[in-house]
């Protein structure tokens, strides 16, 4: 489950990376730079919040 948020928050991240990155004439790299950052505040997320085994 927490793959697919992760993948759901990064490319929403790309798409709102698109349209900020049109209005600073750099669309690809709005995307590229909003996914990375995304993604690694995923990764960060998971690592602090393991998941519990009983």
């Amino acid at each position: 489950m927490r793959t697919i948020c992760s993948i759901v928050i990064m490319v929403l991240a790309a798409v709102g990376g698109l349209l900020l990155g049109s209005l600073l004439e750099n669309p690809v790299g709005g995307m590229i730079l909003l996914a990375v950052i995304s993604g690694i505040a995923c990764i960060i997320y998971t690592l602090d919040n393991p998941i519990k085994k009983d």
